[in-house]
């Protein structure tokens, strides 16, 4: 059973949104799951499409993972630029 499914990320700059995927770019696929970027704004659109539920599950585990790296990453830099921090 074939499954799809997309989700939005909101950064605070379309730079960060657009450097968040191109960090992403080499997920863009293995084997039975697909994935594509796309940037509106300051949104990124993630959109996974999969061969079965067991590959979507997995490549969306892997792409929530990385973005939760990018936006740790992200504080780090914004809070060594607060001289209040």
């Amino acid at each position: 059973m074939r499954a799809k499914g997309s989700f939005g990320v909101a950064f605070e700059s379309a730079a960060a949104a657009k450097s968040a995927s191109e960090a992403l770019a080499s997920e863009k696929g293995f084997g039975r799951a697909r994935c594509s970027f796309a940037i509106e704004g300051s949104t990124l659109k993630v959109g996974i499409d999969a061969d079965d539920i067991v590959a979507f599950r997995a490549s969306l585990n892997g792409l929530l993972r990385n973005l939760q790296v990018f936006e740790a990453i992200e504080k780090n830099m914004n809070a060594g630029n607060d001289p209040e921090k």
